[in-house]
């Protein structure tokens, strides 16, 4: 007998112990009796079931089912496991349901089969003629024992004695796959007008476009004869991008210099963290390009993080064109089916390069060698909806120092914080400070301090783009229609019942809609307050900007792209196709697109109130408004000429505004450090939040209240230098039906919150929950 310790995905901050009669690997799924219940759990360790291991107080179960013939996860990745369950304080059982590809911690059906001998047992009389039932494709389990009443311990022990076979099957799907044409030689001459000219720039072209020049006989002929060749790869997503990734390609000398740094650092081998400071159109991805071939040519396995796949076509269609029979991905867009096929795919070694969203911190790589983190500074990274609110651009770090792997962080606008660890010395910092072969873009600073939705001067800079035959992407980080809906008669908001906050009028589909619980209400509805039912639309979102764009410009292609027009990747995909069109255009989009997109043809950009998002009541909010106008800006003049860009502003001596519109990242650094230094926020104090959410506020006040008398005596009696602020409401004080308050602690190392954290990980109340988030990227 073996004595196993089991992970079970439960929140418990406890292993369980199990007997088997088999030998079985760490890392492998098993099912596991609980209680009246049976789990899936993963097997952690094992060790002879020797006399003096047992405790004889304990009642010892045995395994039911093993489910792996090998591990699903690599045991030597167990320590990052355990790591990251220690330091966000949260159950290493639920660390690995997060980990793994969902669906695997569910019970799997078993099928029951005959074996020979079983069957000339039913021949001659020793088994029951319920078993007539199970054909030779087996039979489900389940409804054999409804079916025919038989007791399931009489039917382990006919297995036992080799009868029977209880076999538990999980179906295997195939991963989609997109379907290119490669050309073998070239074919007769009235076939070669109509293909020909598709393979001038391309090696493969894609089975669509095929199509639409040749009829499937034609194809399939041409097949036959040895003139084409068909080749599947691994479908990314639903979305293939019009735009041909680059193929001949010159590294600028800045580009070189910095390629010879990381190339000669990943050679030595090791632990080696860098940031990438490049500017808008720098040409990092060409950087990470080169970088992953030199890894793989090494021998190498490489993690390239997103923040949001449906965000970065650019950079995930290169990658794509280079390694397509290379890679594994990781995202979304996957069924439960599909993610397990690809996370077999890492496990087996048949992937050397692993592209995915944050949640692929956990693929199982060995021989790791280069972890790269694309838009570092994205909130995306930071998960906020799982009981593990992890930072996957922190455990980058993590696992590269781990593994002695070299972990690269790349953008245009890095965190405060990576910014300041790579000025002093943690990181490595490189920098790209100029495009390879354009100017960065003119930006101007446009008043509007009458709160027009376009000034005069903004029309008339787009009307001269649209006349020289270009695009414009017109910026506001606000959807729908209008923000505010108030009452003509009384003056009355309408805001959202669960929330507390104001709904936000969408004319498209004339409805009103909450942003956070997504409530949503007929608009011709009549004033709770008076009565009456007469509206005013207050401010505006992209879809006003959108319908007074179609005023101004009659003639002009308007597009929107926001989550509201692109709420599916078919969508996405024809958005795409449109923007990509060689017609000159107005795309108006939020914070969406202006990731990694690198559209063709804008020139002009349009910022509209730029000082949206500037009085959050959040240490972060300088900073992400920041970001987002340096990358909206990024969208101008990216391949020929020098692009301008129009910041319109009611705030224009701000200085985050005079920041951006200088494009000064240092100065913003500078100015923002300080800040934070003086009131004790990142990278200078650690922090922790524990957020309390409930239905009666009075007794979440007096939890809260009681919390912070118990944490404030365990911080006197053990010395612990921290700061304990709350209770207090959230910002956002009630969301989804639910009042939220929460206490904030600060110390100057982690070390300091720990004794703080042990305590508040057992905390359990009866109708009311607690959420522990470390290192809160979020405070509202």
């Amino acid at each position: 007998m073996y004595l196993l310790e089991v992970a079970l995905p439960l929140p418990l901050f406890k292993n369980f112990h199990y007997l088997s009669e088999n030998f079985i690997l760490p890392g492998v799924r098993v099912v596991a009796p609980f209680g009246k219940q049976k789990i899936v759990g993963i097997v952690l360790k094992i060790e002879s079931a020797m006399q003096g291991l047992l405790d004889p107080s304990i009642e010892y179960k045995e395994i039911e089912d093993v489910l792996d013939p090998l591990p699903l996860y690599p045991p030597k990745l167990f320590p990052f496991l355990e790591w990251v369950s220690g330091y966000y304080q949260s159950p290493l059982g639920i660390v690995l349901k997060m980990a793994l590809p969902s669906g695997v911690f569910r019970v799997p059906a078993r099928r029951i089969y005959l074996t020979k001998a079983g069957q000339k047992a039913l021949k001659e009389g020793s088994l029951p003629r319920a078993f007539e039932e199970i054909s030779s494709k087996g039979m489900g389990l389940k409804q054999f024992l409804k079916k025919t009443k038989i007791q399931m311990k009489k039917i382990k022990n006919w297995a036992h004695l080799g009868l029977l076979e209880l076999k538990t099957e999980i179906p295997r799907v195939k991963i989609p796959v997109e379907v290119f044409y490669r050309l073998v030689k070239s074919p007769p001459s009235e076939i070669a007008k109509k293909i020909l000219p598709l393979f001038n720039e391309t090696d493969e072209v894609p089975e669509k476009v095929i199509k639409e020049a040749l009829k499937a006989k034609e194809i399939k002929k041409l097949q036959e004869e040895g003139y084409l060749e068909r080749v599947e790869y691994p479908k990314m997503r639903k979305i293939t991008l019009p735009l041909e990734p680059l193929r001949n390609y010159q590294l600028t000398p800045a580009q070189q210099r910095i390629l010879r740094r990381l190339i000669s650092t990943l050679k030595e081998g090791g632990y080696h963290p860098f940031l990438l400071y490049g500017v808008t159109g720098s040409g990092k991805s060409l950087i990470y390009l080169e970088l992953v071939k030199e890894a793989l040519a090494q021998g190498k396995r490489v993690l390239f993080l997103l923040p949001e796949i449906a965000l970065t076509h650019y950079i995930e269609r290169l990658l794509f064109h280079h390694f397509k029979d290379k890679m594994a991905l990781l995202h979304s867009a996957l069924t439960p089916q599909q993610r397990l096929s690809e996370w077999m795919k890492i496990l087996d070694g048949r992937a050397s390069l692993v592209i995915g969203t944050r949640s692929s911190i956990f693929a199982p790589i060995e021989n790791l060698g280069l972890i790269i983190v694309d838009e570092e500074h994205d909130s995306s990274y930071k998960e906020e909806n799982l009981p593990c609110r992890y930072q996957a651009r922190d455990l980058a770090l993590v696992r590269g120092k781990m593994e002695g792997a070299l972990v690269l962080l790349g953008s245009a606008t890095p965190s405060l914080k990576s910014y300041y660890y790579a000025r002093t010395g943690k990181y490595e910092l490189l920098t790209l400070k100029e495009r390879p072969f354009v100017k960065m873009p003119e930006v101007k600073l446009i008043q509007n301090k009458k709160f027009k939705l376009i000034t005069q001067q903004v029309q008339m800079e787009i009307e001269r783009s649209l006349r020289e035959g270009k695009s414009v992407f017109v910026y506001l980080n606000r959807r729908g229609y209008a923000p505010l809906v108030k009452c003509e008669d009384c003056g009355y908001i309408l805001t959202c019942p669960n929330c507390g906050i104001p709904l936000t009028y969408h004319r498209e589909e004339d409805f009103l809609l909450c942003h956070y619980c997504s409530l949503t209400l007929k608009a011709r509805i009549l004033c709770p307050q008076c009565q009456r039912g007469k509206w005013r639309f207050l401010r505006f979102g992209t879809e006003r900007i959108e319908e007074e764009m179609q005023k101004l410009f009659p003639e002009a292609e308007i597009l929107r792209f926001d989550r509201d027009a692109v709420n599916s990747e078919k969508k996405l995909n024809l958005l795409m196709e449109r923007i990509y069109q060689p017609s000159p255009k107005i795309i108006v989009g939020t914070q969406m697109g202006v990731h990694g997109h690198n559209f063709p043809q804008v020139n002009l950009v349009v910022i509209l109130r730029a000082e949206e998002g500037l009085f959050l009541p959040h240490y972060k909010a300088h900073e992400r408004t920041f970001q987002l106008l340096l990358q909206a800006e990024g969208r101008a003049g990216r391949k020929d000429e020098q692009g301008k860009v129009l910041i319109q502003t009611a705030l224009p001596d701000h200085h985050v505004i005079q920041q951006a519109l200088n494009q000064d990242y240092e100065g913003f650094f500078q100015g923002e450090l300080l800040n934070r230094k003086k009131y004790g926020f990142p990278p200078f104090r650690k922090l922790a939040l524990l957020r309390f959410i409930g239905i009666s506020e009075e007794k979440l006040k007096e939890k809260a209240l009681e919390i912070k008398l118990n944490l404030e005596k365990l911080k006197e009696e053990k010395g612990l230098p921290v700061e304990i602020l709350g209770p207090s409401p959230c910002p956002l004080r009630k969301l989804r039906g639910f009042y939220r308050w929460q206490i904030l602690i600060k110390g100057e190392k982690y070390s300091d919150l720990k004794p703080l954290l042990i305590y508040l990980k057992d905390l359990l109340f009866s109708g009311l929950k607690l959420e522990l988030d470390i290192d809160p990227e979020d405070l509202l």
